[in-house]
């Protein structure tokens, strides 16, 4: 359209000459003339550079669209990851220092967590930083806080983010995989478990379905005496917060309670936790049985609790003041304690993530229960504790 124009254009400027050549010219008719062609000139530049920015415009629109990842609208070319600088260091399991899980269990983690781009994570406000960032730089960044105790300002350095943006993600983040991982059934059916016991357990203790056992981990001192009082600890001799947990023979996590103050006793946090409840619920869902066995250390007197249940408890038997204990009964302590200590060492896995085994700060009170409901089912995507013929 705009080419005929042009063409109009020139016409219409040659028909001006022309008619100047042939009609007798005045002064005043020929600068007349040649203000009206000056004009024509100017006005065909003008279309001329129209048509040129338009043919470039549609050579533009005409390149191939580039492909977005599944996770992401930008693509790898356009934003560097994070998290393959991390994976793909030169350094020795780098990895696995800043996370807690190999490569594989990270990808298997997040695509659980985030299958496909209608199911992510939705923040409080809008942020432009947190929307460019990557969703696996997303998780990368909450693992590290988790696993490294890295804090807000080292991430929001490292992953060009503002403090706000990285604390936001972050509770976000928390927030969301608590909900996704509390979905899974983490506690199997009976024959699941019986099928995978160790041989040596199997051989003591056939019916032992479960060991339990509360850790406590420290918290930064209240200012409220009322509070220091509820989470003071004899044993730590620290303000604490208390958790149930509980292992199945191979040591894989089944149960973990939310925190508790640190004063409070094992038998309580029993009841508190929801613990029978929720081992009522497996017995109606033919995951327990009658008969079937809690161990326990001898602090879990819980027997009557149990019993109404239907269920067993298996704990050290307690030494008499008047005498000695037997030497059968040193021998079943000494047994108890060797698959007890699978329980501790889950426990022990859970406090590598520096968050929850370093001093708590108090500003992290509000969403505890869920950086320590994460921090211990992450855990479970970490390599076995034991292996089945042990």
């Amino acid at each position: 359209m705009f080419c005929h124009h042009i063409c109009q254009s020139a016409d219409k400027t040659k028909t001006i000459i022309l008619n100047f050549l042939c009609v007798s010219g005045t002064p005043l008719d020929l600068l007349t003339a040649a203000v009206e062609i000056r004009g024509l000139q100017e006005e065909n530049r003008m279309l001329r550079n129209r048509v040129e920015h338009l043919e470039a415009e549609l050579k533009e629109q005409r390149k191939p669209a580039v492909t977005t990842t599944s996770h992401s609208t930008q693509t790898e070319e356009t934003k560097s990851s994070m998290t393959d600088c991390v994976r793909n260091s030169k350094v020795k399991n780098l990895f696995y220092s800043y996370t807690g899980l190999t490569f594989i269990a990270f990808t298997c983690l997040l695509n659980f967590l985030v299958p496909n781009e209608e199911k992510t994570v939705s923040f409080p406000r809008k942020r432009t930083d947190i929307q460019k960032l990557l969703v696996h730089d997303q998780l990368l960044l909450v693992l590290m806080r988790l696993r490294g105790g890295f804090s807000v300002k080292d991430l929001a350095f490292r992953f060009r983010l503002s403090e706000q943006s990285v604390s936001e993600l972050f509770s976000s983040w928390i927030g969301y995989m608590f909900c996704q991982l509390g979905q899974l059934s983490w506690w199997p059916h009976r024959d699941t478990i019986i099928n995978h016991m160790p041989d040596n357990f199997k051989k003591n203790f056939p019916q032992c379905l479960a060991i339990i056992d509360c850790t406590e981990i420290k918290t930064e001192t209240p200012s409220s005496l009322k509070v220091q009082s509820q989470c003071y600890s004899d044993y730590k001799s620290s303000t604490t917060l208390k958790s149930l947990v509980a292992v199945d023979p191979m040591g894989a996590l089944i149960f973990v309670s939310a925190l508790f103050s640190g004063s409070i006793s094992d038998n309580e946090i029993c009841v508190q936790s929801g613990f029978y409840e929720y081992l009522s619920r497996k017995i109606a869902q033919g995951h327990l049985k009658a008969g079937d066995v809690i161990m326990a250390d001898k602090g879990f007197t819980i027997d009557k609790e149990l019993g109404e249940l239907g269920l067993g408890l298996n704990i050290p038997p307690f030494a008499s003041s008047a005498a000695q204990m037997s030497v059968s009964d040193v021998a079943y302590t000494n047994l108890i304690a060797a698959h007890r200590i699978h329980v501790e060492r889950r426990i022990g896995r859970i406090k590598k993530f520096k968050l929850v085994g370093h001093k708590i700060p108090i500003k992290l009170f509000p969403i505890i229960n869920e950086i320590w409901f994460v921090c211990s089912f992450l855990t479970n995507f970490q390599d076995n504790i034991l292996k089945k013929n042990i």
